[in-house]
C-alpha cells in the first residue's frame, strides 16, 4: 500500500491562535487600564543622593542643620564653631559637603 501524506493537523495551529489572542487582549486591556499605582512608583521616587534635586526636597546635611540652627539662635557662635570643628574632624572624604 503506498503512503499518502497526511494534512497537518489544525490543533496546533488553533492552540497557538487561542494563546496569541489572549496575550494581545491582556495588553489591550493593560495599556487601556494605565499603569499600576505600585509599578509607577519608581517613576515618581526621588533619589536623595542626586545632585539635581533642589534644597527643599533632598534631606539637610549636618553643617546645614547647625548653619540652622545657629541662624535661629539656638546655639551661640562657640557652639557653632565646636560643631563644625567636629564635623570637619569626622568628615570622611566621600563626603561632599
Amino acid at each position: 500500500m503506498p503512503l499518502v501524506p497526511q494534512p497537518p493537523s489544525e490543533i496546533p495551529t488553533a492552540i497557538f491562535n487561542i494563546f496569541m489572542l489572549m496575550l494581545l487582549w491582556r495588553f489591550t486591556v493593560r495599556l487601556l487600564r494605565g499603569p499600576k499605582r505600585h509599578r509607577r512608583h519608581w517613576m515618581t521616587q526621588r533619589v536623595s543622593h542626586s545632585p539635581f534635586l533642589d534644597s527643599a526636597t533632598r534631606p539637610q546635611t549636618p553643617l546645614e542643620i547647625a548653619q540652622d540652627r545657629y541662624a535661629r539662635g539656638e546655639i551661640d557662635d562657640k557652639e557653632f564653631e565646636q560643631i563644625v570643628e567636629h564635623l570637619l574632624k569626622s568628615r570622611s572624604s566621600s563626603q561632599d559637603w
